[in-house]
């Protein structure tokens, strides 16, 4: 995925092939939960700080309330392309 930042574009590689294992069915591997976890580490840090490559696994083990907060995220995304 590209990010957008003052200072240009920042590239991220998502692995989210078990996220629907870690997360506890809450969240599947699909584009939704992507951007939804891109839009949730912004949450938290700028886009220049993100490492290249960003793995689900690392992601809701360093982030408690991490599942949830995405699967709301995603939510919202889902809801407004759906308006």
């Amino acid at each position: 995925m590209r990010v957008q930042t003052d200072e240009g574009a920042v590239t991220l590689d998502l692995v989210l092939g078990e996220a629907e294992s870690v997360s506890g069915g809450a969240l599947d591997p699909g584009g939704g939960t992507a951007r939804a976890t891109i839009r949730y580490l912004l949450e938290h840090q700028g886009a220049e700080d993100l490492p290249q490559l960003v793995d689900i696994e690392e992601v809701l083990a360093a982030y408690p309330d991490a599942a949830q907060r995405i699967a709301a995220l995603r939510a919202e995304t889902d809801e407004t392309r759906s308006s």
